[in-house]
């Protein structure tokens, strides 16, 4: 019986392997799903929602071919939209029934057109785009767009969209059975092989050496006695038989049951909030906190990642503002290397823009003349962005500087339409020693006050006001007690002070008189968690020097005569000086004063008097 319990053993053995490896091989079910399209229209964009791209769980892999540069990118679906408004496109969506791609063309809104207008046609570059990829002629690429997030497909925006466009899901086809089977087959093989070696030994035992029956032994009383004997051992093998099937039953019944059971996969897909890199805010000095910050109307608490489609989001995530500023420090770094601010404009605008220009146009005829400080390559400690549907949306951020003797660089970027990048307005470099309020967390935002707002102890715009007459007039000025200038390093180097000096100096020879004016460019004030307001604000300078005696004239010199091209002149000369200016607005009612934060100034004009 032996050999017989073996031959069932290499049978369901068989049986057990065979199922483990058909699971693993031609029973396999397929790994993707997936949903293709040929456009046939001759639009330069096309838009795969977030619809689409979750038609079916877990990462979406992406593969585009076509005639020339290939290019796909994602987004929030609210920035994408922005982005193609003004603009025609087709728009993708994943058929229940056939599981294909359905095409729709989206025709242009004509209220889209200043949009479209503002910037370039090529999505390429971005600043809305939290990853983008480009290829020649074809492109694949796995990325997990989770819910509220939209994918922009395109050439370079003058050529037609890629025609051949597929969008791939994984499916899990893990088969959980098939080791264990492969395992028990592997050991009921064993036991069936040890049952064959048994048999074997055991018949081998049995065949051994036979002797005659003793001489005069009668016939008959030896056949009785070996009829006896087989009779005994049939009996015993029988027993044994009815013994080891007992044991089989059970043994091919686990089988059975083994074999029945649904082989069913449990997995599930994780899909993680979409940044390429962390997504948690940097740590430094301050830290900013998770507060939702005051506002001029009560503005919806926004939020991270799968927010609600109505939810007020911050303008741009902390990824999104590490690579605006670092392609800030390309154009501004490509800029000082040549002395040469063309490509500015690209980057920067507004008072930051201005100081630029003119110190590149100063230094071309003064060497020595320092430049304003660069945007800096370090960390990014505070990251303060608007939480804003509409544009033009701002953001500030404080940058380090490696080198920790130097001042980290406040800056304040403003995007001013979809399509537009975000351009650098005020770049402030901070007091000593300063301690910003707490702020909101980067994946929260913050609300952009009016410059007349009520919420705060003083308007920006009077504070702007105020400022220029306290640098005009000193302690005399009516505004000196309305503003902290206990730690003020800008005072003792432009103020009274320094104005009173400098017509002492020329009093014999010439006229000074200083003009303190707001700045034209608006200021830009963001609530802190305690209901202040970090204000970006400018202030212009205007000196005046003429001569008060006749025939006589005035001979400039440094960075005026550098900038004017004028060494002398019997008209008189005048000067325009730009102050950035940062300053910490308290809320009202509170007992604290306006302190000044930062500052970055400079010569942005200087010409000669008609």
């Amino acid at each position: 019986m032996r050999f017989v319990f073996a031959i069932i053993a290499f049978v369901v053995a068989t049986a057990l392997i065979g199922v483990g490896v058909a699971q693993r091989t031609f029973l396999l079910p397929p790994g993707s799903v997936s949903a293709a399209a040929e456009t046939s229209s001759d639009q330069q964009y096309v838009l795969l929602d977030s619809a689409a791209l979750r038609a079916h769980p877990g990462s979406q892999t992406v593969s585009l071919s076509g005639d020339s540069t290939v290019f796909v990118a994602y987004g929030r679906e609210a920035d994408v939209a922005a982005w193609l408004d003004g603009s025609s496109y087709a728009q993708l969506a994943v058929d229940d029934e056939s599981g294909k791609l359905t095409e729709a063309i989206v025709p242009a809104d004509k209220a889209g057109a200043e949009n479209v207008a503002s910037g370039s046609a090529n999505p390429a570059g971005s600043d809305l785009w939290l990853e983008e990829y480009t290829g020649d002629k074809s492109l694949t690429r796995t990325i997990n767009v989770p819910e509220g997030y939209s994918a922009i497909i395109a050439s370079d925006g003058t050529k037609p969209a890629p025609a051949g466009i597929t969008v791939s899901w994984p499916i899990d086809n893990s088969t959980p059975w098939a080791v264990p089977l492969l395992l028990t087959g592997s050991f009921v093989l064993l036991v069936g092989l040890a049952l064959l070696l048994w048999g074997l030994w055991h018949m081998r035992r049995q065949q051994g050496p036979r002797r005659k029956p003793p001489a005069g032994t009668p016939r008959r009383r030896f056949s009785a006695a070996r009829t006896n004997a087989i009779e005994s051992g049939m009996s015993k093998r029988r027993k044994a038989i009815t013994r080891s099937l007992t044991a089989v039953v059970p043994v091919l019944l686990v089988g059975s049951l083994g074999l029945g059971m649904p082989m069913t996969a449990h997995a599930s897909t994780v899909t993680p909030t979409p940044t390429p890199a962390s997504t948690t805010d940097s740590t430094g000095t301050p830290t900013p906190t998770a507060t939702p910050a005051g506002s001029d109307s009560p503005t919806p608490t926004p939020t991270a990642t799968g927010a609600a489609p109505d939810a007020v989001l911050p303008a741009v995530t902390q990824d999104q503002v590490k690579t605006i500023v670092g392609r800030v420090i390309a154009v501004e770094s490509a800029a000082n290397a040549a002395f040469d601010g063309s490509g500015l404009p690209a980057r920067f605008d507004g008072p930051a823009l201005q100081l630029r220009t003119a110190a590149y146009a100063i230094h071309a005829g003064k060497a020595d003349y320092a430049l304003p400080a660069a945007v800096p390559t370090g960390n990014i400690s505070v990251v303060l962005p608007q939480a804003t549907t509409v544009w033009p949306k701002s953001v500030f951020a404080v940058i380090e500087n490696e080198d920790k003797t130097v001042a980290p660089l406040a800056v304040t970027m403003v995007q001013d339409s979809a399509r537009a990048n975000y351009k650098v307005r005020y770049a402030i470099s901070l007091e000593p020693d300063t301690t910003l309020p707490p702020v909101a967390a980067a994946t929260v935002g913050t609300s952009r006050l009016a410059p007349d707002t009520k919420l705060l102890s003083m308007t920006p715009s009077a504070l702007a006001t105020a400022y220029a007459d306290i640098l005009l007039n000193g302690s005399s000025s009516s505004s000196y007690n309305l503003i902290d200038t206990s730690s003020d390093t800008l005072l003792p180097l432009v103020g009274a002070d320094y104005k009173a000096a400098q017509k002492t100096g020329l009093a014999d020879k010439a006229t000074v008189d200083f003009a303190e004016v707001p700045g034209a460019t608006n200021s830009i004030a963001l609530s802190t968690n305690d209901s202040g307001a970090l204000v970006s604000l400018t202030l212009s300078e205007a000196v005046t020097v003429k001569a008060i005696q006749a025939g006589a004239t005035v001979k400039t010199e440094g960075a005026v005569q550098a900038l004017s091209g004028v060494a002398e002149t019997d008209k008189g000369m005048q000067s325009t000086y730009d102050y950035q200016l940062l300053f910490y607005i308290p809320s009202a009612g509170e007992t604290g004063k306006p302190t000044l934060l930062g500052f970055s100034q400079g010569l942005v004009q200087a010409k000669e008097l008609p």
